[in-house]
């Protein structure tokens, strides 16, 4: 099924991987982030080109959230896709990806 996600982005990760431009369509990993001090089931979207720091993670209120941390049990990744969308006369990045 697919589903779509709003995502909460990382405010350090063009300081710590130098990547400025990423769009639409670019390919994304989805996964635990493990290394977050904040949330301990925090689920990382990675780049596919920049796979060590994630772009940004799910929220915790997703309501797909516990749904996708099953399958990362189960299977340990999700790939996926950015896109944008128009939500209130503004454009937002979310990620799309199937379970």
């Amino acid at each position: 099924m697919r589903r779509v996600s709003n995502l909460a982005f990382n405010r350090k990760f063009t300081e710590r991987t130098g990547v400025v431009g990423f769009g639409a369509g670019s390919g994304v990993q989805i996964r635990r982030d493990r290394d977050n001090p904040y949330d301990a089931d925090a689920v990382g979207i990675f780049l596919a080109d920049c796979p060590a720091v994630p772009l940004g993670w799910l929220y915790r209120k997703d309501s797909n959230r516990d749904a996708v941390l099953r399958r990362l049990d189960a299977d340990g990744t999700l790939d996926g896709r950015l896109e944008v969308q128009r939500r209130g006369g503004k454009e937002q990045k979310v990620v799309v990806f199937w379970l």
